[in-house]
């Protein structure tokens, strides 16, 4: 009986070392594989922090370039705006085949008690969608762009006071506006400006080659450069 437990003994520990054996076999292999999984897992995280650096990187490069040319996209629109510094713009005057500028320029001038000589080019300007085109007057100084339109805003000056030549009584009572010739991209800014802000801003206007827009009479001007400007303005009343 216990030569036949020592059988049994030994057979039970030879099943069990084999057993231990495979288990080990088994763990050592499974050992190597997550070392193995380990170390592609220390090169993919080495990679993508490579990666996020270079996207980094990238982000910024890209927002440089963007301030660049948006910096670049305002100097030329400044210098374009530069070149009509000196240029008034006209409107309420119906177009006539046979009209003489140089001539209505003259009795707006003197309308205005302003020196007539100081107009140096008059041209009218080609409408669009139908609408009749406006009159640029080149004047000899920027600064008597201002003196004109000071004067147009003490003075109601009406198409009748300056040409004859009216379609109907109704259209000789329009009033004749003067105003400062903007770029077409300041004349967009502006109007987009005055579309969305109206309701926040009490002031909205154009100087010095700027759009600019005051809320209250105290308020210092706040420039308008572009589009996301006026966003982040009109986002500004809800808060």
């Amino acid at each position: 009986m216990s030569k036949l437990l020592r059988d049994i003994s030994l057979e039970v520990k030879k099943a069990v070392k084999m057993e231990l054996a495979s288990v080990n076999e088994s763990l050592s292999s499974w050992c190597i594989k997550m070392d193995t999984i380990n170390a592609t897992l220390e090169i993919l995280t080495e990679k993508v922090k490579d990666l996020e650096k270079k996207n980094m990187y990238l982000t910024n490069q890209n927002t440089h370039l963007e301030l660049k040319v948006n910096a670049m996209e305002q100097q030329i629109r400044n210098m374009e705006q530069k070149q009509l510094d000196n240029v008034l713009e006209i409107t309420g005057i119906p177009e006539n085949k046979d009209e003489n500028l140089e001539k209505l320029s003259s009795k707006l001038a003197s309308k205005l008690k302003v020196e007539k000589r100081q107009a140096s080019m008059v041209k009218r300007l080609k409408g669009r969608d139908g609408k009749e085109g406006v009159i640029q007057v080149v004047l000899q100084q920027k600064e008597q762009v201002d003196q004109w339109i000071r004067a147009a805003r003490t003075e109601t000056i009406a198409l009748e006071d300056i040409t004859p030549n009216a379609p109907n009584p109704e259209v000789a009572k329009r009033r004749v506006l003067l105003r400062r010739a903007l770029t077409k991209a300041n004349k967009t800014l502006l109007w987009q400006a005055k579309q969305t802000l109206k309701e926040t801003y009490k002031y909205i206007w154009f100087q010095g080659g700027k759009v600019l827009a005051r809320k209250f009479d105290n308020d210092k001007p706040v420039i308008i450069r572009s589009s996301c400007d006026i966003d982040k303005l009109s986002s500004q009343k809800y808060r």
